[in-house]
């Protein structure tokens, strides 16, 4: 690097110095704000390794969390990688506890000084990643993985200061998103084949036919008891865990943190709730993160895709939203609505008895990604090439 820096780590956001340049281009997932959701989500699990120069300023900041069990979400759960069909790899207890340079939003925080040249930003990231795993080593983790890496970049760099021990870099997940500049919601089915668009327009009719309705409300004071029990529904539908306890747990971090950017798609009929999802407003910009139903009321009326799609769609479409981000999983679904997906990939030093079992199960992940997202399955190894950057 051309200047000396320090390395600090912090173990709460309220103590980090001014992240000033570093969040000139900042998505929300990067902000002080949505750290102290993730930080009060995580119990205080949370670590921010932080490179200062001479003056103190923060030139550089990573993010990442310490995983004592599996009582996490299986996007944060390294032993999540090594599973397969039959269920849990044998030995995967011997992860924990394990470090993960991931945020919730599947979201890796890796900042590095925008007015900095491609070299210096290249090292930056490279001496975060060891002072992450460095902090992981000295806290007792057996494991250390940044997950959802976007910048083919920023993996390489990752992967080098990580060694020859740590993985080969594999597909971790896509986030899919949806371009939006439409003048209206005929604008956007437009950019959808015939068959789609006509199944859309259906699925419209169908819902205001069952007489339910939807409102947009800022802010959390419409999460209650009831919409924390439509989302235990759809968990518990899917089989995911989770308490009314812990949902409304969220809903108080998310009120402490980012009460301006929620955005609550309410769908109600006969004037009470049978269905919601929640996003986060980022600028032009918009996060749809969560939903829940009532399942015993709603019938052939295709809540999920208005309440999770065309609802969203329709409010940033008078509010000026040009992207929507509709997070990982379901990819047939997210393709067949014109989302494109972003993939991002994972970079783990596994313990030394997994690596074996590690480097196939990510092999078949990476390949069940490519099948799912229609990518060749060379693609991932083409894109990290160096100066083939998206």
């Amino acid at each position: 690097m051309t200047t000396s820096t320090t390395t600090r780590v912090y173990r709460r956001v309220a103590d980090l110095p001014d992240l000033g340049p570093l969040l000139r281009d900042a998505v929300l997932y990067e902000t002080p704000a949505w750290l102290a959701y993730c930080e009060a989500s995580a119990g205080g699990l949370l670590r921010h390794v932080v490179l200062e120069d001479g003056t103190g300023r923060a030139a550089a900041l990573a993010s990442f969390r310490i995983v004592p069990d599996d009582g996490v979400l299986s996007l944060y759960d390294l032993s999540s990688f090594l599973a397969g069909p039959s269920g849990p790899a044998a030995g995967a207890d011997a992860l924990f506890p394990n470090a993960v340079a991931a945020v919730s939003g599947a979201h890796c925080v890796l900042l590095t000084d925008p007015d900095a040249d491609a070299a210096t930003r290249s090292a930056q990231r490279r001496a975060l990643a060891r002072a992450v795993a460095d902090q992981a080593a000295d806290e007792g983790c057996a494991a250390v993985g940044f997950l959802y890496l976007r910048d083919p970049g920023s993996v390489r760099d990752v992967a080098a200061a990580l060694g020859e021990e740590a993985s080969a870099p594999f597909l971790a997940a896509a986030h899919m998103e949806l371009e939006g500049g439409w003048a209206d919601f005929e604008g956007y089915l437009a950019t959808l084949r015939s068959p789609r668009r006509n199944k859309i327009r259906r699925e419209r009719r169908q819902f205001a036919e069952a007489g339910i309705t939807t409102r947009v409300l800022h802010g959390t004071s419409a999460l209650d008891e009831t919409t924390a029990r439509l989302q235990l529904s759809l968990r518990r539908r899917y089989g995911a865990g989770g308490s009314l306890e812990s949902i409304l747990a969220d809903y108080a971090h998310l009120r402490a943190s980012v009460e301006e950017h929620v955005r609550v798609f309410l769908c109600e009929k006969d004037g009470q709730p049978v269905g919601l999802s929640l996003a986060l407003a980022d600028g032009d910009r918009l996060h749809v993160r969560l939903a829940g139903f009532d399942y015993e009321v709603l019938g052939e009326d295709f809540a999920y895709f208005n309440a999770v799609y065309y609802e969203p769609i329709l409010w940033g479409i008078e509010h000026g939203v040009t992207r929507y981000s509709f997070g990982t999983g379901t990819y047939g679904a997210k393709l067949a609505r014109g989302c494109a997906p972003v993939p991002t990939w994972g970079v783990v030093h596994w313990p030394a008895p997994l690596r074996r079992a590690a480097a196939a199960a990510t092999a078949d992940r990476q390949a069940g990604l490519c099948a799912d997202l229609g990518l060749d399955p060379a693609w991932p190894d083409t894109a990290l090439k160096p100066g083939d950057e998206r």
